[in-house]
């Protein structure tokens, strides 16, 4: 995107904000005004045990510890809108992760990594928001899998499921059943790259698209994400924690749908990704530059307040053999509407030295072992 060329998409979107508040100021009535603000969170520890996790000599050993943040991210936020007349409303969102179990601040010690924008929303011209927003593959995508965001879950087996972008303009719009997104981030990562050089439109870049169907018991998505390193050398390492150059990129395809049979819901996707900037050198533990990854899940209540989960992932690497899978079961018994107790099972089956972990690629395995973890805890939300 050059510089005329981006000019020209902020000036749209300021446009399209100004004509929905022009919107709304000449139908607001005194009646129609109201403002409302929500304080909110979750807070979710228990006990987790995993074996052949990896010591600082690379030997395998068993850990029980405290783990923070298992089924839901431990969190705590402030939400607010207000009626501005005629369908149009303004919104703020402010979300900071937290870790229950020692109090510190997640996402890289921001006060409010999880989520901070403000935005607008007309009934009739759609929800244009501007701030740190989550990625599409964490927001939609990561929907259709029974677990949705839980650390046993579909994260593991790609960061982009847990992605969370600075600097983000985000434009959605409902037609019947179908809503599509588009969202372009000025550099995703402010903590870690910084923000862009002057002059510069593709470093840290993320250009994300989507389209999501619901229709009664059905819901489908597709969604496409485009990223850029956050490097201006052109030799930089493809690396989780350093993204390659800025010339490069990572590309993603997400597919996904969920069906409601009574008291079941299944759940089954497919993400496509061709890595040239960031991720797939350190999942993969080698050079190699695709994969796809397959998820097959259920959802069934048992009872009102009892209900059951299961997942099966497999994530083929191109050009080697190191494919692993995982498998993940739930069990969630649910005390009131606010608070639950868990039981979740993982187990991971590493192969040809891969070194996939219940927590992610290189995390507490040692490479080519498989890994069984136990999760028991309590989730409360307010």
């Amino acid at each position: 995107m050059n510089h005329s060329y981006r000019i020209a998409a902020v000036g749209a979107c300021l446009a399209a904000c100004a004509g929905m508040s022009a919107h709304a100021r000449a139908d607001e009535t005194p009646s129609a005004a109201g403002t409302s603000v929500t304080l909110y969170g979750i807070l979710d520890t228990g006990l987790e045990y995993l074996d052949n996790a990896a010591s600082s000599k690379g030997t395998t050993h068993s850990v029980t510890r405290l783990s923070s943040g298992n089924m839901s991210g431990s969190r705590w936020g402030i939400t607010g809108r207000e009626d501005l007349g005629g369908g149009t409303r303004a919104f703020f969102l402010l979300e900071s992760g937290i870790n229950i179990d020692t109090g510190a601040s997640l996402q890289g010690g921001r006060e409010f990594g999880r989520l901070a924008y403000v935005g607008i929303a007309d009934e009739r011209l759609g929800t244009v928001s501007l701030g740190r927003q989550g990625g599409l593959f964490l927001d939609w995508v990561s929907e259709y899998n029974p677990l949705k965001n839980a650390v046993y879950a579909i994260k593991m087996q790609d960061p982009a499921f847990s992605d969370r972008l600075d600097n983000t303009v985000r434009y959605e719009k409902r037609f019947g059943g179908l809503t599509a997104i588009a969202q372009y981030s000025f550099g995703y990562d402010s903590v870690t790259y910084g923000a862009q050089p002057a002059g510069d439109t593709r470093y840290a870049r993320v250009i994300e698209a989507g389209l999501r169907y619901k229709h009664g018991p059905f819901s489908a998505t597709l969604v496409y994400d485009q990223k850029n390193g956050g490097s201006t050398s052109p030799t930089a390492a493809h690396t989780t924690k350093a993204g390659g150059y800025e010339g490069d990129m990572d590309r993603r395809i997400g597919v996904a749908a969920s069906y409601k049979f009574s008291s079941v819901t299944t759940y089954a996707g497919y993400r496509y990704l061709d890595s040239h900037a960031v991720h797939l050198s350190t999942l993969s533990s080698s050079p190699v530059e695709a994969s796809s990854l397959y998820w097959l899940g259920s959802t069934w209540y048992a009872q009102p307040d009892l209900a059951f989960s299961g997942t099966a992932m497999y994530q083929n690497f191109y050009g080697n053999s190191r494919d692993p899978w995982s498998f993940q079961v739930d069990a969630d018994y649910f005390l009131s509407k606010r608070t639950d107790l868990y039981l979740n099972l993982g187990y991971v089956l590493n192969r040809n030295g891969s070194n996939l972990g219940l927590n992610g690629f290189g995390t507490d395995v040692v490479a080519g072992k498989n890994q069984f973890g136990l999760m028991a805890g309590i989730r409360h939300k307010f």
